[in-house]
């Protein structure tokens, strides 16, 4: 059986962390201003009553979504702040790391 090489395994590892570093860090601009149940036609898929429905367009069964983009949604996800904060800062630390071994 072929050894691992430690410094190969540890840039694979680095290279899949900033993947998903990327992944996660456009998530959460995307999801600082857009509803996680707007779809990309502006309607609203949520299976509640939303404060941003507006009655559906003729023809259409889902509601529309008349939000303006200036809400942050995150919070509404997160029942404990701390830990949102402290998420945020992990994922901070797990940027700057990759950036830094790519430097």
């Amino acid at each position: 059986m072929q050894k691992i090489d430690p410094e190969e395994y540890q840039k694979r590892l680095d290279r899949i962390t900033e993947i998903f570093a990327g992944m996660v860090t456009h998530a959460d601009d995307q999801a600082s201003s857009r509803c996680p149940y707007r779809d990309r036609h502006d309607r609203c898929t949520a299976k509640f009553r939303c404060g941003n429905q507006a009655e559906p367009s003729p023809g259409q069964q889902l509601h529309q979504c008349v939000h303006d983009g200036r809400f942050d949604y995150r919070p509404a996800w997160e029942s404990d702040p701390k830990t949102y904060r402290k998420a945020q800062a992990k994922l901070e630390k797990i940027q700057d790391e990759a950036a830094g071994r790519r430097s």
